[in-house]
């Protein structure tokens, strides 16, 4: 049986923005390689027969989903907050392969039709570790009321995107000749930024923590030897933390007089995702799969904090330090279209085109008890991501791949926030599949994204009540993933 101790995350606390308390994993990926270690070194003794292999089943996804609980929020994904990262094939091939190319039990994540096309039971859990390098340039600022912002030490934020490490599960059973289940667990929508409250920019943003945890319960059905169809119902559970400060005195305004307003909530909302996989030939086969919008509304709270001069003004303002906040956010539908094409008995060809619908985040008002109605201008445009990359069977146990991809940014220059800061980006990406067993596999992947500069242009107009921000945000990342594939 596996051990409490395999799942056992050690935790510490650590001071945001504003005093707000925020629990970070200590040494996650030293923790979740040797919990990952134990788990796999328990399965090969007990889920060698089939009969165990419905109890290991179990037991996968209860441990994975401890482990990966401690390792979210991210700091880089897709555009918008999208997280792509749930597969490393798909991480290697920069997303060509999700929609129908997957050939591992992750693809369930971006099509859960794919599922007739793994009989048995299989499981899979992986491991992302992402490495950005950012710089805010050219920053200047106003307080409401056109004062300049200018005090503070650093004045000019440095590394506010964190490296961070994420995680995911998959499991897949065959029911009977034409019925499958599935079940997964990720963050298809994430997102952490993390600025000084010094930082000019600090009446705009300072700490913001956004994670959506999906559970996926799924059913695929196999119509015939050429078509499946599928439905995932998705259990979705959203944690938002926000902060930023409040100019005490607008015409002069001082972090040192400054109180922050630190925002937090949790909701539980549902959607579903739908997805056909249709096998033309020996050669070619396609994916269809939509995600739906699904709306969050957060009953949270607001907490000031500051230094005792300013709580005291603010009492004696009657402006309570604790209140309760009141949004409503939503995460987009998708709707992707995948191809694969096995040219030889060795290449294969990939490609996806997705459409993300990031009109469906509105802006977002916040109803508080105690200092009003804030409200953050979001107005993002729907968004497309196209890749197209190939796979070659070096041997019969080894495969290697690679992809290129364009990714439209959703966000208007007018509108773009330091809370995510998104432009358009370009990946490129390799990455090498190896079973070194018999059903046992290990799949690492590789991504560089270079991001087109993201310019900051928000005036009182489109940024209400907290002034003008302007400045230049430049980013990069490199990810790496790797992730471990089991058939029972």
């Amino acid at each position: 049986m596996v051990s409490d101790s395999h799942c056992r995350l050690t935790r510490v606390p650590g001071e945001g923005a504003g005093g707000f308390s925020r629990v970070e994993p200590i040494r996650p990926v030293s923790r979740w390689a040797w919990a990952a270690r134990a788990m796999i070194a328990d399965m090969k003794r007990q889920c060698h027969t089939e009969r165990a292999a419905s109890m290991c089943f179990r037991r996968f996804s209860l441990c994975s989903t401890a482990i990966i609980l401690g390792l979210y929020p991210l700091t880089v994904s897709a555009n918008g907050y999208q997280n792509l990262h749930q597969s490393a094939q798909g991480l290697g091939t920069a997303y060509a392969a999700n929609g129908t190319s997957i050939d591992d039990i992750s693809a369930i994540y971006s099509n859960p039709a794919s599922l007739t096309r793994f009989p048995g039971t299989h499981g899979s859990f992986g491991l992302t570790y992402i490495m950005p390098r950012d710089t805010f340039e050219n920053l200047s600022a106003t307080a409401l009321g056109g004062a300049p912002v200018t005090d503070g030490s650093p004045a000019v934020p440095s590394q506010f995107l964190d490296n961070t490490v994420s995680g995911y599960w998959y499991l897949g059973r065959q029911l009977s000749d034409q019925l499958y289940f599935g079940l997964s667990f990720n963050a298809p929508w994430a997102t952490e930024s993390d600025y000084t409250d010094t930082a000019a920019s600090r009446y705009t943003a300072t700490t913001t923590a956004l994670t959506a945890y999906n559970l996926s319960p799924m059913l695929a059905y196999k119509v015939n030897d050429r078509l499946s169809v599928a439905a995932a119902l998705n259990i979705q559970y959203y944690t938002s933390e926000f902060a930023t400060n409040l100019a005490l005195n607008p015409a002069a305004p001082s972090a040192d007089t400054d109180a922050s307003a630190d925002f937090e909530g949790n909701d539980l909302a549902f959607g579903v995702t739908l997805g056909v996989e249709y096998q033309a030939n020996d050669q070619w086969r396609y994916g269809l799969s939509y995600r739906s919008k699904i709306d969050h509304g957060f009953d949270g709270d607001v907490v000031l904090s500051g230094p005792d001069a300013t709580m005291g003004a603010l009492a004696l303002a009657g402006i309570s330090a604790e209140g309760s906040a009141r949004y409503d956010i939503a995460t987009p539908w998708m709707l992707q279209l995948g191809t694969h094409g096995q040219l030889t008995d060795k290449l294969e060809v990939y490609g996806s085109a997705t459409l993300t619908g990031w009109s469906a985040f509105k802006d977002t008002v916040i109803e508080t008890s105690n200092i009003g109605t804030l409200r953050v201008r979001n107005g993002w445009d729907d968004a497309w991501y196209i890749a197209v990359g190939m796979g070659y069977q070096v041997t019969p146990e080894t495969k290697i791949f690679g992809g290129i991809a364009y990714d439209e940014t959703p966000t208007p220059t007018e509108v773009r926030n330091p809370r995510a800061p998104n432009a358009d980006r370009y990946y490129v990406a390799l990455g090498v599949a190896h079973e070194f067993r018999p059903g046992r596999t290990i799949k690492l992947g590789w991504s560089h994204t270079f991001f087109d500069d993201a310019p900051i242009r928000l005036t009182d107009e489109n940024n209400p009540g907290r002034g003008t921000l302007n400045g230049d945000i430049k980013i990069d990342a490199d990810i790496i993933m790797a992730q471990y594939i089991h058939e029972f």
